[in-house]
């Protein structure tokens, strides 16, 4: 063998080496996308409740005083 084989030998071993992590990169950044988009539905329901807590609390402060009036001027 002669230093241009071992040379090779070398490159062949340093790219497979590059190549594996390459795939286990490619797998990880994967794994962080599906979760991101399961944290993105998630925080889209949140969201809507949010939502629908404040249109429930709004509806709520503008309403009870009206009740309470009424109630007051028929006691």
């Amino acid at each position: 063998m002669d230093k241009s084989d071992i040379r090779n030998k070398d490159i062949h071993a340093q790219i497979v080496k590059l190549d594996e992590r390459q795939k286990t990169i490619f797998n990880t950044l994967i794994r962080v996308e599906k979760h991101l988009e399961r944290m993105n539905g998630q925080v889209s329901q949140h969201s809507n409740s949010i939502t629908q807590i404040k249109t429930v609390g709004s509806i709520g402060v503008l309403i009870m005083p009206i009740i309470v009036t009424l109630i007051m001027r028929l006691i």
